[in-house]
């Protein structure tokens, strides 16, 4: 009854959000045409920038977050409560700490910082604003973020993601009021404020109903958690960092070598393929916690379920979603930014369809870190990371020696490392959970291919009657709407129909009919 009810929560868990993710895509897909329209090219590269930069600053404090989720996950299983009170408290002076250094830092190193993204002189005081804005806000959410990050280890996930929605749209609402009130740029930094400011004040209230006996004090500051924090965090902080490095390696080139407006090439042409990737590598947050608990409960089997499934659909819905903006990502992007005469539109679709494939494995390799996250071996994870910056630097090697640098060249290198490095981090993990090689090609890897032969297959129909139809933006986002759902269930229903065996066909109608009721 009790792994029932685990994978009860689980499956409600993941499914609040994937739903929050796809509504996030919304938003998000939809801001930047209306954020084109108030402000430059440039400016737009500039708020980019702003995230590729907080990106690398927030990720000083990606080891407390995991400490955080696998270790209220553990003294949760535990019922010692108390534990809890010394890990915040802890943890949160650690992050304090950080906050003021990093802060300090990114102001002292302002003017280097401006001149290596080559920006234009008259944007120099606009620039450090955003900068120092977007930084102390990121910083802001990191340390009192671990309200959020204890409603997770808590499994308290579908909660959380309630408040994360309501958070983002009202971010969403307030950048379309400022920009249309023209307030430039700075609407975006305004609203992400807000956003920031909001969530973390309900996450503390909801934290403190569900453990009343929730306190924070100096007092409970104790060297074993800084330990933790060390040992355990400092792994996945260098893990993180690394992390993050090679997620974002394509625009710190692109940044370094043609400036703001191949930061925004990328950005423009990675949206989808990102937002996609982001819906659903969802599902891994919920992956941690619930690996934590089982492991600490000492049930393989369920550990081998949740990874083995996890893999499959995780896969399978990606796939979905690349599949489809792989083949038609000129239309997509007509349909969505227009044609914009400051932007090269044969460079964006070529980047969209690089990262369809590299960010779709990349999201595979999810489970498996939560696994070693779980089992409490968190040096494992620096496999995936590591491989990758072995072929990226590879990479960068031949094409110094036998081509030349631009935005494309970057973004298919960055895409083959991702494939590579996630294969083999894969292939190793598999052996260890003991799936083979074959099983993890026919009930992984295929599922996920498979969407990609009907996506072509519709584009190679459909493409001549395209061209020749000369729509407008508005009749492109019909008809890409209605290929896109003959798509989706072309696809799904072969999936169910050749790809399941009945067991499996039982559990999806079983869950379908639970959804309904």
């Amino acid at each position: 009854m009790k792994n029932k009810s685990r994978g009860s929560s689980f499956f409600r868990n993941t499914l609040a959000q994937t739903a929050g993710r796809l509504l996030y895509l919304v938003t998000r897909v939809g801001l930047p045409p209306l954020i084109l329209h108030f402000v430059s090219l440039e400016e737009y590269g500039l708020w980019a920038t702003c995230f590729l930069l907080i990106s690398y600053v927030s990720m000083g404090a990606f080891g407390v977050s995991n400490v955080y989720i696998r270790y209220v996950a553990e003294y949760s299983a535990k019922n010692q409560y108390e534990s809890i009170n010394g890990l915040v408290s802890t943890g949160l002076v650690l992050t304090f700490l950080f906050s003021i250094l990093a802060l300090g830092g990114v102001w002292l190193a302002m003017p280097w910082i401006l001149t290596g993204f080559k920006v234009a002189p008259h944007l120099q005081q606009t620039a450090q604003v955003l900068i120092l804005g977007t930084l102390a806000t990121m910083l802001l959410d990191m340390t009192l973020g671990a309200f959020a990050y204890i409603l997770h280890g808590l499994q308290k996930i579908a909660q959380q993601t309630l408040v994360w929605i309501i958070s983002f749209l009202l971010e969403t609402a307030l950048i379309v009021t400022l920009l249309l009130l023209h307030y430039g740029v700075a609407s975006l930094l305004w609203a992400f404020f807000a956003r920031y400011l909001f969530s973390t004040l309900v996450y503390i209230v909801l934290c403190y109903r569900a453990i009343p006996g929730l306190q924070l004090s100096l007092r409970l500051v104790k060297r074993e958690f800084f330990g933790t924090f060390l040992k355990y965090g400092g792994v996945l902080q260098l893990s993180g960092l690394l992390s993050v490095a090679m997620y974002s390696i394509e625009r710190v080139l692109a940044g370094y070598l043609s400036g703001l407006a191949a930061i925004a090439i990328l950005d423009l042409g990675q949206k989808f393929p990102v937002m996609a990737s982001q819906v659903f590598s969802s599902m891994n947050a919920s992956f941690l916690p619930a690996i934590t608990q089982a492991h600490y409960s000492n049930n393989q089997q369920e550990i081998h379920r949740l990874y083995t499934q996890g893999l499959r659909y995780l896969n399978l819905l990606n796939g979905l979603a690349m599949g489809f903006l792989a083949p038609f990502a000129i239309w997509l992007l007509v349909a969505w930014i227009g044609k914009n005469s400051a932007m090269n539109m044969a460079d964006t679709v070529k980047v969209l369809i690089c990262a369809c494939a590299g960010y779709q494995l990349h999201v595979l390799t999810g489970p498996l870190s939560a696994y070693y996250q779980g089992i409490n071996r968190p040096v494992r994870t620096f496999g995936y990371m590591g491989w990758q910056a072995a072929f990226v630097i590879t990479g960068l090697a031949v094409v110094w020696r036998y081509y030349s640098f631009d935005v494309v060249i970057i973004a298919v290198l960055v895409m083959v490392a991702r494939i590579l490095s996630a294969l083999i981090y894969l292939l190793a993990g598999n052996h260890q959970l003991g799936l083979k090689h074959r099983q993890f090609f026919r009930a992984v890897l295929l599922p996920g291919a498979m969407p990609y032969l009907f996506g072509y297959g519709l584009m190679t129909a459909i493409q001549p009657w395209l061209n020749g139809l000369h729509a407008n933006r508005w009749e492109l986002i019909i008809i890409l709407g209605i290929l896109g759902v003959a798509y989706m269930l072309l696809t799904v229903g072969f999936f169910y129909a050749f790809m399941c065996k009945s067991e499996e066909q039982g559990q999806i109608r079983q869950k379908l009919s639970r959804r309904k009721s």
